[in-house]
C-alpha cells in the first residue's frame, strides 16, 4: 500500500479538519452516520427525529408566503454561493465598524435601506466605504436579509437539536446541577455545524465571527452590545423557524436566545470537528486505502525477478499482520469506548458499562495488559459472579449417594441412606458415617438428629 502522498499529509497537517471535510464531500451518507453516531451519546432523538436531524427524511415546513416572492435577487431568496458573495460585502464592511455604539440595534434609515437592498438584488459591487451607506444601515440591511430567508439560517430539521443543547448540565455525585457541561454543549454544537449545507455554513461562520469581534469590542465600552444582547436580536433571524409563531415560542424564547448567546461567545470553537469525528474519518480512508490495495490486481506480463520470493514472503506473512492489525483496531475501539464511559457522569448507567468491561475482560480496556477473554469451540466463556461462585460452593459440599446400577440419583431421596448401609431406628447418625466432611451451611440440628426408619 503506497499510503497517502506528501501533498495530503502537508494539507492535514496544515488543517487538522482535512479528512472529515474530505469524507463529507466524497462520502455525504457514511459522514452523517458518523455524526448521526455521536450526536446519540447526548441528545435523545427517536428514528424519525434523528432521520430529520441527519436530512434522510423531508421535514414538514410551511413556506407557502415565501414562494409568492418573484425569482431573482438575493432577498427572499433561497441561499446561493452568488448570494453568499452578494452579502459578504456588508459583513466585511461592518467587520471594521464594530466599534460603533448600537451596531445592530439602532436602526438606520428606511430610504437607504431600501436602496441598498436594491443594489444588491442588481448583483453590482457595492463600495460602502465611500460613506452613502452608515454602518447602522448596513446592519439593518444584514438582519433583513437573514429574517427573509425562506428557511432560518441553522436550519428547521435542526430545531429539535437544538432545544435541547442548553438542558446539558454537569453532573456532582450523580446529582444533575445547574451549572452548564459546557465542553458536551460545544462538541453538540460542532456536530449540528458540521451537518449544515456548505453554503449555510460558510455563511454562518462568517456571521458569527463578525458578532464576535462585535461582543469583544462591548467589553472596551466602546459599543454596549454584549453577547447576549447580540443572541436577543439574532434568534429570531438565524434559529426560530418560519412556519412558528410567537405564541408556539414563548416557552422556549429564553432557551433559544441563550443558545445563540453561547454560540457567539464560543464561535472560535464550534466550527471545528470533535476530536472522535476526526479520528473515525482517519481511520476510514485508511481502510479504503488498504481495501483498494488488496484489490488492486498483479499484473501479468511481469517477469520473475528475485522481488518475487520477497512478494511471496510478503503474501505468507499478511494474514498474520491482518490479524495483528485488526487486534490492534480493536482495543484501540474499546480504549475509545472505555474512555467515553469514563467521562460520562457518575450514575447507574455508567456504573453498569464499566461492570460490564470488568466482567468481559481480563482488565480495563486501553490499560498496556488488556487481553480479551479467549473463546472456547461450542462453549460461551461466561464470567464469575458472587451469584455463581455460592452455587458452585453449596453443590460441592453436598452429599453424594450411591445408585442402583442404571438408576439416576433422585435429588429427593438424597437425604436416604443406602441399603448396604441401613442402621436400626433410634441410632443416630454420625457425621462420618454419611459424610466425608462437614456439611457446610446445614443447620446444626440435621446433624445429630436420629434417623426415622424406611418404610418398606
Amino acid at each position: 500500500m503506497d499510503g497517502p502522498s506528501v501533498q495530503t499529509i502537508s494539507q492535514a497537517i496544515s488543517n487538522p479538519d482535512y479528512w472529515v471535510d474530505k469524507l463529507r464531500f466524497e462520502d455525504p451518507e457514511t459522514f452523517k452516520e458518523l455524526c448521526g453516531g455521536l450526536l446519540t451519546r447526548f441528545l435523545d432523538l427517536p428514528g424519525p427525529e434523528l432521520s430529520r436531524v441527519l436530512g434522510t427524511s423531508p421535514v414538514k415546513d410551511n413556506r407557502r408566503r415565501f414562494l409568492a416572492r418573484k425569482k431573482g435577487g438575493v432577498f427572499g431568496a433561497p441561499l446561493t454561493e452568488e448570494g453568499l458573495a452578494q452579502i459578504h460585502q456588508l459583513i466585511d464592511f461592518l467587520g471594521n465598524h464594530t466599534h460603533v455604539e448600537g451596531i445592530f440595534r439602532i436602526p438606520g434609515n428606511s430610504h437607504r435601506q431600501q436602496r441598498l437592498k436594491d443594489n444588491l438584488n442588481s448583483g453590482v459591487d457595492i463600495d460602502l466605504e465611500l460613506g452613502e451607506f452608515t454602518p447602522h444601515d448596513v446592519a439593518s440591511v444584514l438582519k433583513i436579509f437573514l429574517g427573509e430567508l425562506p428557511e432560518p439560517l441553522l436550519t428547521t430539521r435542526h430545531y429539535p437539536a437544538y432545544l435541547q443543547v442548553p438542558d446539558m448540565m454537569l453532573f456532582e455525585k450523580s446529582v444533575k446541577t445547574d451549572k452548564p457541561n459546557k465542553e458536551r454543549q460545544i462538541e453538540t454544537y460542532q456536530l449540528l455545524f458540521w451537518l449544515l449545507p456548505n453554503v449555510n455554513r460558510k455563511l454562518l461562520q462568517a456571521v458569527l465571527s463578525l458578532l464576535y469581534k462585535t461582543a469583544q469590542a462591548q467589553k472596551d465600552h466602546k459599543n454596549r452590545m454584549s453577547a447576549h444582547n447580540l443572541g436577543v436580536m439574532f434568534a429570531p433571524h438565524v434559529l426560530w423557524p418560519r412556519s412558528l409563531t410567537i405564541a408556539d415560542l414563548k416557552d422556549n424564547v429564553n432557551k433559544l436566545n441563550g443558545a445563540v448567546a453561547f454560540i457567539i461567545k464560543h464561535s472560535q470553537r464550534v466550527f471545528l470537528a470533535p476530536v472522535q469525528l476526526r479520528a473515525q474519518c482517519r481511520l476510514y480512508f485508511a481502510a479504503k486505502e488498504k481495501s483498494e490495495a488488496q484489490q488492486k490486481p498483479a499484473s501479468s506480463d511481469d517477469t520473475a525477478s528475485p522481488s518475487d520470493e520477497v512478494a511471496q514472503t510478503r503474501a505468507k506473512k499478511r494474514p498474520h499482520e491482518d490479524a495483528a492489525e485488526s487486534k490492534t483496531q480493536t482495543d484501540l475501539a474499546l480504549a475509545q469506548l472505555y474512555a467515553h464511559v469514563q467521562a460520562m457522569p457518575d450514575s447507574h448507567k455508567k456504573r453498569k458499562y464499566v461492570k460490564q468491561f470488568n466482567e468481559h475482560s481480563n482488565c480495563t480496556p486501553g490499560s498496556p495488559n488488556h487481553k480479551v477473554l479467549p473463546r472456547t469451540r461450542g462453549k460461551h466463556v461466561r464470567s464469575k459472579s458472587w451469584g455463581a461462585a455460592i452455587t458452585k460452593l453449596f453443590a460441592s459440599n453436598k452429599p453424594q449417594t450411591q445408585t442402583r446400577s442404571g438408576a439416576h440419583s433422585d435429588p429427593r431421596k438424597s437425604s436416604q441412606t443406602p441399603t448396604s448401609d441401613r442402621v436400626e431406628p433410634g441410632s443416630a447418625v454420625t457425621q462420618r458415617s454419611t459424610h466425608r466432611g462437614p456439611s457446610v451451611g446445614a443447620p446444626k440440628k440435621l446433624r445429630t438428629l436420629p434417623l426415622q426408619p424406611r418404610k418398606l
